[in-house]
């Protein structure tokens, strides 16, 4: 096997290992990208969630759950239950996704 293959395949299994789990106040926090879902509601503030471990080819999926779990995680952590989602993105070098925390009754 070659050096060049060796390093590829623990890069890979490093970076699934890494996850990031979601709290049981963040599985409460919906998501959404229609700003009409947030009218009425209290804002909070921005909120945002990014995994750079994961990524390239194979990774992007788990980049983006990561992700997305973060901002539910740090939308908790603010008091919110509701995330507009204002810039999602997701490449080779991982995934983040920015948003507006709102508490809405």
């Amino acid at each position: 096997m070659s050096r060049t293959t060796f390093l590829a395949i623990v890069s890979l299994l490093l970076a699934s290992c890494v996850t990031v789990t979601l709290s049981p106040e963040g599985s409460q926090v919906r998501l959404t990208s229609n700003p009409d879902v947030v009218k009425g509601c209290s804002y909070i503030g921005f909120v945002q969630g990014t995994d750079h471990m994961n990524g390239g080819l194979a990774g992007q999926g788990a980049a983006e759950e990561d992700a997305m779990r973060e901002i539910r995680n740090n939308a908790a952590k603010m008091g919110a239950n509701t995330v507009n989602l204002i810039v999602t993105t997701t490449g080779f070098s991982g995934s983040a996704v920015r948003g507006e925390a709102y508490k809405c009754s």
